[in-house]
């Protein structure tokens, strides 16, 4: 059993190479990206295949994502509706605060985005729905964390060194630590320049029926427009999105949030 586990996670392991920026593999540099000789990797790739979730190109023989994701797409949006019941508060959201809105699910090791709304405006921060948002680099990450069980908290802090994205990044888990308790009494995360030099992040948590934090919403700003002002007023926005999204999705956000949280000084 754990070999086969093994090999299974081996093989979901490699659909994490595949994003916007990088969406098609030789095999070659697939194997060398993943450190698995080219056999190993052709043999995960075929079962993979197999499965629907890769393809390959019929002329330049380049590993795809396959169609079968789309399926398992429309059965979780069908079956839990989450994009579908964020969007207009993430529309709200960006046109309310003129930067890019966006919501993450844990997924693992890092937040997955799951819907991104961009403003009608030509400076605006891109956000890659491929790329994974690390817990402790940014708002998003820390909003999560904030609000989510003890266990996921642990697990996110005590996974071995955390990575520095930039000279702004915090990697000590014990000022992580009381990074948190502070978010917790404000609502909101703020990360600034943690994650890209040019992206300051605000986010609040999204609350499932328990009352611990089950995705975020987030506003990414570019850095050289942001102000106290603007920090407030994002800020207001991004948590009116949570507690509007939270109760959408049939929930109530704890009371200690609610008391805690009463709007950002301007």
């Amino acid at each position: 059993m754990s070999k086969t586990m093994g090999t299974v996670d081996k093989a979901l392991i490699l659909l994490e190479f595949f994003t916007v920026a990088d969406p098609e593999w030789g095999l070659s540099e697939l194997a060398r990206e993943a450190g698995h000789d080219k056999t190993t990797t052709l043999r995960l790739l075929n079962s993979l295949m197999r499965g629907g979730f890769v393809e390959q190109h019929p002329k330049t023989k380049k590993f795809r994502i396959g169609t079968t994701v789309l399926k398992l797409a429309r059965v979780r949006e069908a079956s839990f509706p989450f994009v579908t019941v964020i969007q207009p508060s993430l529309e709200n959201l960006a046109e309310a605060t003129g930067e890019t809105a966006h919501a993450s699910v844990p997924n693992g090791e890092a937040l997955t985005t799951v819907s991104i709304v961009a403003p009608q405006r030509a400076t605006r921060v891109y956000v890659d729905p491929s790329q994974p948002l690390p817990y402790h680099a940014t708002a998003s990450g820390l909003a999560y964390l904030a609000f989510a069980k003890d266990e996921a908290v642990e697990a996110a802090l005590s996974a071995g060194e955390l990575r520095a994205h930039t000279q702004h990044t915090v990697i000590d888990p014990k000022e992580l630590r009381s990074e948190l308790v502070r978010i917790r009494e404000r609502g909101y995360a703020i990360s600034a320049k943690s994650f890209e030099l040019e992206t300051i992040g605000i986010a609040c948590p999204i609350f499932d029926w328990t009352g611990f934090a089950s995705a975020t919403v987030a506003v990414a700003c570019v850095a050289s427009r942001i102000t106290a002002s603007l920090e407030a007023r994002v800020a207001a926005a991004v948590t009116e999105a949570a507690v509007d999204i939270t109760r959408a999705l049939g929930a109530v956000p704890p009371s200690g949030f609610l008391e805690t949280h009463k709007g950002p000084a301007a």
